[in-house]
């Protein structure tokens, strides 16, 4: 609360003043102000009503604010507005801007305040939509229950936190470990998202920047159970949990994403922050995909069985887009900084090339593209995968530009139990580098290693034949063109 609200307030006189006293204990005038914050219980449900965060606007900035609701309607003529929204399916209150039924309708009211202020990149006050614990059931095709979400929720407007009411409870290493679904808060799809080839895989959330238009920045999603709908229901894997595109400052926080979406987070040209999630794996082509242009830091995060990779960090990459997504305007280059930092990554064992964390020079479908990834790699722990960590071309194509360029920081990392090896270094994809196939070569290109303590370079596999005018250095170590590969396929490894 900010005490100097209520002591402005009209509504805050000498007799609500003598009721503090009475529940609380006498105080002398001195410490008055301390005590009326630690009394905001008591004020909340006092003759002068409920407590309301709203945010006090001076030009383009504001100030978060607790004033009383019988307050509200003075501070909204002068153009402060409500910056806690509250959603509960089972809510009476409704109709007073403030208590919502739906996620919906909160984010859409959310959005007009920023519409209003033409806040289109960045906000005076960060609106706070507090979700209640609960099964949230709802659907893409429009539902006649009116009480059901219309997914996905889409929010294409700057600072906003979604907040849901789950409790992820962490590790001894400050990982994600388990969390108590029935106690939190839980999207559901009740038709399961739907992926079609050459379609977008249907989201959950959507976090939009349109090009020319309002921008979804610092947005924060937090404290969510994520379905897909597949789940106890078919084999199919489908839909994603998160979609972003063009947003800055994206934060994606203790959620968890349950199995068989296609991916879980796919995050393209934005920077995130993705910390403390579980993803419950079974899914598609990657948990966590991470393409530039961008800066994301990925951390204590727990991934199981899910996608070929468990992160794909690229530099760039063109797939299709959900509906009223605007598609993203190709580059001439592109440039992803990633940080990947303990996180624990098991079991990605599909063959030939499951693998913990993948870095790939060439974005999927943007062959032209020049990419560059500098990515540092840390106190991770990559468990019974195929592959620990793959370095390679990514998605080159014949005719190209073949240009992609890696620099990569290996510290304190825990690789062990993959089932072919500790670490692929390819520069062409990585099933050529494995004698698989005969994708292309990229040209004059450059990938830096630094494996630190973590790996021993002649451990390594690797594929970096001459004739191409590529340059691979190794621990500041300038290595010969060659190739070291001994990939089994007969071998199979289980889940652990």
């Amino acid at each position: 609360m900010k005490i100097r609200t209520l002591g402005q307030s009209a509504s805050f006189r000498p007799h609500v003043l003598r009721t503090i006293t009475t529940v609380c204990g006498k105080l002398a005038a001195l410490v008055l102000l301390a005590f009326v914050v630690s009394c905001s219980r008591d004020l909340a449900t006092g003759p002068n009503g409920d407590i309301v965060s709203i945010c006090h606007v001076a030009g383009a900035s504001g100030t978060v604010m607790n004033i009383f609701a019988s307050e509200l309607p003075e501070h909204r003529s002068h153009g402060d507005y409500v910056s806690t929204l509250f959603v509960d399916r089972q809510s009476g209150a409704l109709g007073d801007g403030i208590h919502f039924v739906r996620i919906g309708d909160a984010l859409t009211a959310a959005r007009a305040v920023r519409v209003a202020r033409n806040e289109m990149a960045a906000a005076s006050c960060r609106i706070t939509i507090a979700v209640a614990a609960g099964i949230i059931p709802g659907s893409v095709p429009l539902s006649s229950d009116p009480t059901f979400e219309r997914f996905p929720l889409r929010i294409d407007f700057p600072g906003v936190t979604l907040r849901g009411a789950l409790n992820m409870q962490m590790d001894a290493s400050a990982r994600a470990l388990r969390y108590d679904a029935s106690s939190g808060t839980t999207l559901s799809p009740v038709i399961g998202l739907a992926f079609e080839t050459g379609s977008a895989s249907e989201p959950l959330i959507i976090v939009d920047g349109h090009p020319d238009g309002f921008q979804g920045n610092d947005v924060t999603i937090e404290g969510f159970v994520l379905q897909s709908g597949h789940v106890g229901r078919d084999t199919l894997a489908g839909g994603q949990g998160v979609f972003a595109l063009r947003v800055q400052n994206l934060i994606i926080r203790q959620n968890a994403f349950e199995g068989q979406f296609t991916e879980s987070i796919d995050l393209r040209a934005t920077s995130a922050m993705v910390d403390g999630n579980f993803l419950g794996g079974g899914g598609g082509t990657c948990d966590m995909c991470l393409a530039g242009p961008g800066a994301y830091h990925a951390l204590n995060n727990m991934l199981l069985a899910g996608g070929i990779p468990g992160i794909l960090i690229s530099p760039a990459a063109l797939f299709a887009v959900p509906p009223g997504v605007e598609q993203w305007a190709l580059p001439v280059s592109a440039q992803v900084t990633a940080t990947v930092e303990n996180n624990e990554v098991r079991n990605h064992l599909r063959k030939p090339v499951g693998v913990g964390i993948r870095m790939a020079g060439i974005g999927a479908n943007v062959p032209n593209v020049a990419g560059s990834i500098k990515a540092t790699l840390t106190s991770n722990t990559l468990v019974n995968n195929n592959f620990g960590i793959i370095v390679e071309a990514g998605f080159p194509v014949a005719n190209t530009l073949l240009k992609g360029d890696i620099d990569v920081t290996l510290t304190d990392n825990d690789i062990s139990g993959s089932c072919q090896n500790a670490m692929l270094v390819s520069f062409s994809r990585h099933t050529t580098g494995l004698g698989l196939a005969n994708a292309a070569y990229i040209h004059n290109s450059t990938y830096t290693i630094d494996l630190g303590y973590d790996i021993y370079w002649d451990k390594v596999w690797f594929a970096d034949p001459a004739g191409f005018g590529n340059t691979l250095t190794v621990n500041g170590q300038l290595v010969p063109n060659g190739s070291r590969v001994a990939y089994d396929a007969a071998k199979t490894c289980a889940p652990m």
